[in-house]
């Protein structure tokens, strides 16, 4: 071994004489750094699992507000008819409110009817003539505290066509006691009815021979529309209420030509 070789192999064995081997492997501290382990592999999935938490709060949250929503809409007549009144504003229409038939109207018609300086009705059979929203109306009237016209069909017109027969072709489709003259007769007993209110000269009737297109109610402050179907009974349908403009001129000039040809009934002032 040459003297340059010697101190080398001196040296390494130095080094070699001051490391310690462990007999055993240590798994204890592998153990115990399994947690951080564990903690670093939980923060990962977590994240995931916090953010659909949050998408499913929000999704229930939007889900929730909208049924709710819809609940305010179909329960509170008072926002459908104030979310139509401020659209037709700012589309410039005159169309004030809509209902569903005549039993969801007849509180605001009663209403209208009792403020109305006069009143003029054309309809077709004439049976909520009868009925309790225009009771008050023919009392004013009777008591010339009002001025009410009523316009009727003419049950004695000369056709063809004959119009009442034409309006029960169309009711005996869903209305199987409308055959045989059934239209024709309540007709009739109606205009004994208004016939009965007239003593004042405040209440005036006539009858008309045209089309059976729809029932209108007009005041000097609005107009009710109802437009009659061939599925339905008009009660059924449902009523537009519109505030002074175009739409109310229309009716009002509809209305005024149909009194000026239609005539009065015999033994009627």
């Amino acid at each position: 071994m040459t003297p340059t070789v010697r101190p080398v192999i001196r040296r390494l064995l130095m080094i070699t004489a001051r490391v310690e081997f462990p007999t055993t492997w240590p798994w204890s501290d592998i153990q115990a750094r399994r947690p951080s382990v564990h903690r670093a592999r939980a923060r990962y999935v977590l994240l995931p699992s916090f953010g659909m938490g949050v998408i499913r709060e929000l999704v229930i949250s939007v889900a929730g507000s909208a049924v709710f929503l819809v609940l305010v809409w179909v329960l509170s007549r008072t926002a459908r008819q104030a979310t139509v009144l401020v659209v037709t504003r700012l589309l410039g229409l005159d169309l004030e409110q809509s209902f569903k038939d005549a039993a969801h109207v007849a509180d605001d018609l009663r209403a209208e009817l009792a403020r109305a300086k006069w009143v003029t009705v054309l309809t077709s059979r004439g049976n909520d003539l009868q009925r309790d929203v225009f009771a008050g109306t023919l009392r004013a009237g009777s008591e010339g505290t009002k001025r009410v016209r009523i316009l009727l069909p003419d049950p004695d017109a000369v056709g063809p066509p004959d119009w009442i027969d034409v309006r029960e072709a169309e009711a005996v489709t869903f209305d199987h006691a409308y055959q045989g003259g059934m239209l024709r007769l309540h007709i009739r007993q109606n205009i004994s009815y208004v016939a009965a209110h007239i003593a004042s000269g405040r209440i005036e009737m006539r009858l008309y021979n045209q089309p059976h297109v729809a029932r209108i109610v007009l005041t000097d402050r609005v107009a009710y529309l109802t437009r009659y179907e061939d599925i339905r009974h008009g009660q059924l349908s449902p009523v537009k209420k519109y505030r002074r403009g175009d739409m109310y001129d229309y009716l009002c000039r509809s209305v005024a030509l149909t009194w000026d040809h239609a005539r009065r009934p015999a033994g009627t002032p």
